[in-house]
């Protein structure tokens, strides 16, 4: 009878040893809050490939099929604006063949950006809403202030930070940071506290403001080898600064760029036609826009980005030095100094882009853009930096 016992127990400690090791890991991505499939205990989730049944690329693309990113899973809120936008352009043009394509397309990248950053829906192309009672219309100008007093306080701000934030002075109107701290009050109370289920901007800092910091990888850490991590304390002035920040440069960018490149558009009838021929082709093969599209549309993706060649929406770029560092020239640089890079000038430069001034599309068309020497194109800066944009 002590041998059954010793046996069951024995085997039954064996099962959970074996158990344990298989499964030991199922919770790695859940311990890091990742969206994630179950693993089954023996195949995790590539059963079908470890069975031979299925290729394991396609059960790869299987499993991010059901996790859409944030931009994709919000696609219909675009969608819906562009549809929006198509409609008003046809009501304005009844009116007068000319129309101010500026406006009405930060219309609508400001419906957007309130859609998709804060889930509420400005109705800025609205035919019937009031323009000027809109609040978002409001604090768009006062963000993109372009006084003499603003770009005083702007170049004062960048010479002489210290100076400038000793005084008490700010960047902004105060008006502004009342604005974004009532919507996110707003926000968050219709939300209950807790991140809801359209994966938005305000969601994510609803998470920051749940956790009271946020924490990330030391940029030395490329340099050193090391894992050290940074921790920032959340508190109302830094979620404010994101929400200014995400709306300041999220539909004035784009606005602008899309100007430039109906501007380009209109002065080039070889490209333009060779643009709309394509997107003729792609609704004759779908019925509609997905988000999918940006794959199926070359040509278009390539005058994109001839329009931030020559148009890049920051052509200076400022950055502060991390360490000390000596160039292959023998220039050296110091920690703490200030660089600016001249986006603009490298756009147009000829050893780079021969015949610069020319709205050139084909550049960045099909093999041509492998031709396009590194760090020559970077209208969204590079680095760990990156513009959020790209």
């Amino acid at each position: 009878m002590v041998l059954f016992y010793f046996f069951v127990f024995s085997v039954a400690v064996t099962i959970y040893i074996v158990y344990y090791l298989l499964s030991k890991n199922h919770d790695y991505w859940k311990k890091r809050k990742v969206p994630h499939l179950k693993p089954s205990l023996l195949f995790g989730n590539y059963k079908e490939t470890i069975l031979l049944k299925k290729h394991q690329t396609q059960v790869a693309y299987d499993i991010c099929k059901q996790f859409p990113g944030k931009i994709k899973g919000m696609f219909h809120l675009v969608k819906n604006c562009a549809n929006q936008l198509e409609c008003l352009i046809r009501e304005k043009m009844e009116i007068s063949p000319n129309i101010d394509a500026k406006q009405l397309l930060a219309m609508f990248t400001i419906d957007i950006i309130t859609s998709c950053a804060f889930g509420i829906n400005c109705n800025s192309m609205n035919k019937n809403a009031d323009m000027t009672s809109n609040p978002f219309l409001a604090v768009r100008e006062r963000i993109i202030d372009t006084s003499k007093s603003a770009g005083v306080k702007l170049y004062c701000r960048q010479m002489w930070p210290q100076i400038f934030y000793g005084l008490g002075f700010s960047l902004f109107d105060k008006n502004i940071y009342y604005f974004f701290r009532n919507i996110l009050a707003g926000v968050f109370e219709s939300r209950e506290g807790k991140p809801s289920t359209t994966n938005d901007f305000v969601d994510l800092i609803l998470t920051w403001k749940k956790n009271k910091v946020i924490t990330g990888v030391s940029l030395s850490n490329e340099k050193t080898g090391a894992k050290k991590e940074l921790t920032m304390d959340v508190d109302d002035d830094l979620l404010i600064s994101q929400c200014v920040a995400i709306f300041g440069a999220g539909f004035e960018t784009t606005a602008t760029t899309l100007s430039f490149l109906l501007y380009e558009m209109a002065k080039n009838q070889d490209a333009q036609t060779k643009l709309i021929e394509e997107v003729d082709s792609y609704f004759e093969k779908n019925e509609t826009i997905e988000y999918e599209c940006v794959n199926e549309l070359p040509y278009i993706a390539a005058c994109i980005d001839e329009t931030l060649r020559l148009y890049p929406v920051l052509g200076l770029l400022t950055r502060e030095v991390m360490d000390d560092y000596t160039f292959p020239t023998g220039l050296r640089l110091k920690k703490g100094d200030r660089i600016h890079v001249p986006i603009y000038h490298i756009h147009r430069n000829p050893d780079y882009f021969p015949e610069p001034e020319v709205f050139r599309p084909e550049r960045f068309y099909g093999d041509a853009k492998k031709d396009i020497k590194p760090f020559t194109f970077f209208p969204f800066g590079e680095g760990p930096r990156i513009c959020l944009g790209k």
